[in-house]
This record gives structure tokens, sequence and C-alpha cells, in this order.
């Protein structure tokens, strides 16, 4: 599979932390976090741009020296940089570095005076009471890190484009030859700015032969947990992916039930409720008797509701417009007009060349 631009700018942020944390030349770590940056932000792959022939050090703050560390990555699955900071710096710098009240200087004082390496080095460390013994570090401050030591780390949200980047290569590679049912739910599907995670739905007859595959996808970076009727991995980017298998019979009450936000689940739940029915994910019953969940339509349907598209799935006043008949229409690709944008996503263009007025001149891709 390709490599994704959300996980080589995952590369370049963790060798700017590191980087930050061994107290390098700060120009050099702020280099790799505005490549971060400029990669994030494009359009297209890097590796679509790549079998091109686009010059990558075109690219505003990405010059020679960089584009071919981003080649490599592209060709090889590593980058040599990062992995030696790994050696040089072990454990968990990086993310202690993400806890509240701390950052890269911080940490290097933990590292170079208490030897911390990791959460559970800093947890001992707070517990003894030797953090308090640093020049910057009080009782507030030690107080203030064991209680985020309690909570658990906030989940990295991903912007739509890297998300859907993941989710069309991992939908891609599920599916194969087979013709089981497939899609992607959650707020991705609600094509939400940002998404947590991926939930794959899958109405399979052989739930663990999915995921074993999904397990050995080359992206995955670790597996949370495997079994009959769901896996879940995390990708090399961080993205976690949630899979789950069910009967075709319940395949469209899945695929709502993990769609809608949770206030139009609630609302869903309680037309069902007013009717004497119950839903769930698996599918819509009167008493013991499933009476729609092969397909979402006909959930909507029996709940006297016009099929809500899942973009408009949080209960902002879409059910009673369902129910009147009144749902608006979405806006299609077909109704946008405009010109054609750089390739590169800096600016407009107006013919086979573009213009990058962050560098100062015109220049041709």
């Amino acid at each position: 599979m390709p490599v994704q631009n959300a996980e080589i700018a995952e590369m370049f942020d963790q060798t700017a932390e590191l980087l930050e944390i061994k107290g390098d030349n700060p120009f050099r770590s702020r280099a790799y976090r505005n490549a971060a940056r400029v990669i994030e932000r494009l359009p297209k792959s890097i590796t679509s741009l790549l079998k091109a022939g686009e010059d990558l050090s075109e690219l505003p703050g990405i010059g020679k020296d960089l584009a071919g560390k981003i080649a490599t990555i592209v060709a090889t699955r590593k980058f040599d940089v990062l992995d030696r900071l790994k050696r040089e710096l072990p454990g968990d710098l990086g993310e202690i570095a993400s806890l509240p009240g701390l950052g890269p200087k911080r940490v290097k004082l933990l590292y170079d005076r208490l030897d911390v390496r990791s959460l559970e080095d800093l947890r001992r460390a707070i517990r003894s009471g030797r953090l308090r013994e640093l020049k910057g570090f009080g009782t507030k401050s030690e107080q203030k890190l064991a209680a985020a030591l309690t909570k658990p780390q906030a989940v990295k949200r991903f912007k739509l484009s890297e998300a859907e980047a993941e989710a069309e290569a991992l939908l891609n590679y599920l599916r194969g030859t087979k013709r089981d049912q497939m899609a992607v739910a959650g707020s991705y599907r609600r094509r939400r700015d940002t998404v947590g995670d991926l939930d794959i739905v899958v109405a399979a007859h052989n739930g663990a032969a999915v995921g074993d595959k999904l397990s050995k996808y080359e992206n995955v970076a670790n597996v949370l947990a495997h079994g009959p009727t769901r896996t879940r991995v995390v990708l090399r980017s961080r993205l976690q992916v949630d899979l789950r298998v069910v009967p075709k019979a319940s395949y469209g009450a899945a695929l709502m039930y993990f769609t809608g936000s949770k206030a139009h689940n609630i609302a869903l739940r309680g037309l069902a409720n007013d009717r004497g029915w119950k839903l769930n994910e698996y599918g819509l019953f009167e008493g013991q008797r499933r009476i729609a969940g092969a397909t979402e339509e006909e959930i909507y349907r029996k709940l006297g509701l016009a099929a809500i598209p899942p973009e408009m799935r949080e209960d902002r006043g879409e059910i009673a417009l369902a129910g009147a008949g009144k749902l608006p229409r979405l806006i299609a690709l077909g109704d946008i007009r405009g010109r054609p944008a750089c390739p590169f996503q800096l600016e407009r263009w107006d013919g086979p060349g573009c213009r990058h007025g962050s560098r100062g001149k015109s220049e041709r891709l």
C-alpha cells in the first residue's frame, strides 16, 4: 500500500519533537514542522505526485534535502533520521512532551536529570518527590502532571482529507475480489471536518477472515483487539480503525447506528419506542421479530421518515424535516463551478504552470 501523506507528516512531527528534546538546532526542528504542515495540506498524495514526476522541492518550505528524504520514505517506508533519534532518545519522550505543562525543553530536563524515558518513569518521579527537586517544577506542577497521568490521552483528530486517503486505501485492500458489503461509518461518513477514528462496518459470513486480513494490513502499527466480529488496530499514522462484522440482515442497522451522532440515534430510538418497537445496531424489532435492518432506507421508511443523508444526521432538525418530506437537497460536486487549482493548492492558476507567491517569484512546476 502507498505511504499516506498523514504518515509522512507524522514522521516529520515526531522528528521535530525529538530534535527539540535533544536540544538540536531550532531551525532544523522548525523546518520539519513546517514541512509536515505543507504535506498535510496537499490535495494529492505525495506518492501520486512523485509518480507523475513532480519536483517536490518546488513546494514552499521543502528544499532538495527534504524532498529527497520524502522520496526515500515513499520508497522504503522508513525514515533513518527518526529511527536514529529514537535510538538516541529511547522511550516515550514524544508522548511525555504532549502532557499539559510540559514541552521539549522540560522533557529534556526530566530526561537529563531524572532519566525519565517513559510515562511510568514520570509517575515514579512524582511518587518519590524527585520531580519537585528540579528547577521549574513545584507542587502545583507535580499535582497537574499527576492528574494528567490518571486521564486517558486525548485522541488525535485527523483532517477529513487525511482520513479519506487512509480509508480509501484500506477499503481497497479489504475488498480485494470479494463482494462483501462494506462502508466507513462514524464522523467520517457524516463528512465532519476532523475524524477521530475509522469505524468500518462489514456484512460478511466469515467475520474472522475479514479481521485477519485487517490485522495483516501492512500499514498497521499495533493490533489492539481481534475477534470474530470486531477487530481494532492502530495504523502507522496513529489513526485507529474499528472493524465490525455483522450479518447481512443487520448491515443497514449497524451502518445507521455507527454513522449517526449520539443525539440523532437517541431521537430515532425514541420514534421506534413510540411505536412499541426497539431499534439497535442489529435491526428494528417488533418484539423478537426483526421488521427492518438490511438497509438504512427500510428502517427510515418504517419509522415514517424519508432517508436522511449521512451528512445531516446530527439531530439539528433533520428528523422533523424527514417526517414532513421537506429534506433539503445537498450540494453535489456537479453544483460547484470554478477554475482549476494548482496541483499543490497554493493558489489558482490559468494554464500549464502555477505561481508560488510565498517564494517571491513565479515558478513552473
